[in-house]
């Protein structure tokens, strides 16, 4: 059962035009482990009629009683963005978690990174740490120039940031892009998480046509487009049982 966490809003500002950092604190951090960054926590949101969702978020960062979450602005179109632009220094909020880490392989002999503004936080801290040698692509798609963020990374991963021009219809930039990459020699970690349609054709090119085992990359989808967050989960979910059928070699 994922420990429950009540804590209030220390901070909140605007990092782009698209992304907003809420830092959080609380005496119940004190209990909080440490070092899972690219990890999620659930966070617990009202909603109108007094219901209570929950959304997953991912640990930017964290030092012994802050926790840092950066989140994706929508505007006032879901739940968490409609309290993400209002939360205020003092705001309660309650989080449960942690979930587990989304980290790379550290010893692969290259990275092969991708993502959009959700997975944006989590790339973040993937590619912090990084060894300092390390090589490959780190490929992210944001809706505009402007929401570019600076981000360590080691000299040898070179970073392609992707503006989308067709904000609400799928498209196939990032994994377009991605395919166009020259092929490193070496065995490589494909780290991928984006829209739903987007993980599929990852899947299918680094395992099927790569050949990279299902079980030496990380691949997951944090949206769909046209769906809520529970049926973008369904989605995944129906998918997971599908392709689980169609390689039982992986279970």
């Amino acid at each position: 059962m994922p420990q429950q966490y009540d804590l209030i809003v220390r901070s909140n500002e605007s990092l782009t035009p698209h992304m907003r950092r809420i830092v959080l604190e609380g005496e119940d951090l004190a209990n909080f482990p440490e070092h899972q960054e690219s990890g999620h926590v659930k966070v617990a949101f009202e909603l109108d009629n007094g219901d209570r969702v929950l959304r997953s978020y991912t640990i930017r960062a964290f030092d012994r009683t802050i926790l840092t979450l950066d989140f994706v602005d929508h505007g006032d179109s879901g739940p968490a963005s409609k309290w993400a632009r209002r939360a205020k220094a003092g705001q309660a909020i309650t989080i449960f978690g942690p979930g587990v880490k989304k980290l790379v392989d550290p010893q692969a002999d290259w990275f092969l990174i991708g993502g959009d503004l959700a997975s944006l936080p989590a790339i973040s801290v993937n590619l912090e740490t990084l060894p300092p040698d390390a090589k490959g692509y780190a490929v992210i798609e944001i809706p505009s120039e402007a929401d570019q963020q600076p981000l360590i990374h080691p000299k040898g991963v070179e970073l392609i940031w992707l503006v989308i021009q067709e904000k609400d219809l799928p498209n196939e930039l990032l994994t377009q892009t991605i395919r166009s990459l020259k092929w490193l020699e070496g065995t490589p970690y494909p780290w991928f998480a984006a829209e739903f349609h987007g993980m599929r054709d990852m899947r299918k090119y680094l395992r099927d046509e790569r050949g990279v085992d299902r079980r030496e990359m990380y691949l997951s989808c944090y949206w769909k487009y046209g769906e809520t967050d529970e049926g973008m989960k369904k989605a995944k979910q129906l998918d997971a049982q599908d392709d689980a059928l169609r390689h039982p070699e992986e279970a």
